[in-house]
């Protein structure tokens, strides 16, 4: 790959001129800068090593390109287009790259609050979101696994929380840590706050999951953490028989890369959560009222989850009265 060299202070428009004018202060190396930021941040643990996940590879694209230095204000459209072929070239899936690009992005925008100058032109190059067509469990599919005997005692207790899951729409994040305190016995309902956005949650408590937690007094066993979990929930669904050949297309790095897997290797953490969404608004409960429960701000964003084939859509529309 050619160098790409920069220099250090750009002015690329009147606007951009006016706005560096006013401002008091010089334009910051930008490292410095994140780490400064992430340093006095409050955020959690795992939300400041992403951060530093991507600024890992910001740091190395500008050493592959031979920049001495980036700075606040030498970050604009040029920069970012290598930086999306750098990523690219090292086989990343493509929302791994639109995630490192908002995370870019949003250090970039913290740099302009803070007074720094910025080259807006970053503004100009997006990565557009693959829309993964991951699988679901029908409802069918969810009480066969909650019923299916032949399990270890500790794949059951995977298999229960897996079940919650389904059944709750919390993020694994969210059901794996589930304890007394969240449980409201008089009313059947679970009460959490979330994780990821800090939101509380109420969820009532589906059939099968009251008999998860009386099976255990309430008391759930202690969670694995989220890579064992995968492993042991794809090795659960093997026995159960989740057999079916399924198309699996993703774009890593420069290709789309397509092949045929068992629908039991796509099944994870996040498939309860889709599951959720999707058996729920199946069912015929209202969007918002599932929106409450997942704490999706949008529906665009809520459809993203939602899974229904053609054959479930004709089979839904058959029973309406505008086909009768």
């Amino acid at each position: 790959m050619s160098a790409i060299v920069y220099p250090m202070h750009i002015v690329f428009d009147r606007n951009d001129a006016a706005k560096s004018a006013k401002t008091e202060k010089s334009p910051k190396i930008f490292s410095e800068f994140v780490a400064e930021y992430l340093e006095k941040s409050k955020r959690s643990k795992r939300y400041k090593e992403a951060y530093e996940n991507t600024m890992m590879h910001v740091e190395a694209y500008r050493r592959i390109t031979k920049i001495d230095e980036l700075y606040t204000d030498n970050i604009g459209a040029e920069f970012y287009e290598g930086f999306v072929d750098y990523l690219r070239m090292r086989s990343l899936m493509q929302n791994t790259i639109r995630g490192h690009i908002e995370k870019l992005n949003a250090m970039l925008h913290k740099s302009a609050l803070y007074g720094y100058p910025i080259n807006n032109t970053y503004l100009e190059v997006k990565v557009a979101e693959e829309e993964v067509d991951n699988v679901f469990l029908t409802m069918t599919e969810i009480t066969r696994i909650y019923y299916y005997e032949g399990l270890t005692r500790f794949q059951e207790a995977i298999r229960d929380y897996f079940i919650i899951g389904c059944l709750t729409g919390l993020r694994y994040s969210d059901y794996s840590r589930l304890n007394e305190t969240n449980f409201i016995r008089e009313s059947n309902q679970i009460r959490i706050k979330a994780q990821k956005t800090g939101t509380p949650v109420l969820v009532p408590m589906h059939r099968f999951v009251r008999e998860i937690l009386q099976k255990y007094d309430y008391k759930l066993p202690q969670a694995r953490c989220v890579q064992h979990f995968n492993k042991y929930m794809k090795e659960i669904c093997r026995k159960v028989g989740f057999t079916e050949p399924v198309l699996y297309e993703r774009i890593i790095g420069m290709n789309t890369v397509s092949r045929t897997v068992e629908k039991w290797e796509l099944i994870g953490s996040h498939t309860a959560r889709r599951s959720f969404a999707t058996n729920a608004f199946l069912a015929g409960i209202p969007v918002y009222r599932i929106m409450l429960i997942t704490g999706h701000k949008s529906e665009k964003n809520f459809f993203k989850y939602v899974r229904i084939t053609r054959e479930e859509n004709a089979l839904t529309l058959s029973s309406h009265h505008f086909f009768q």
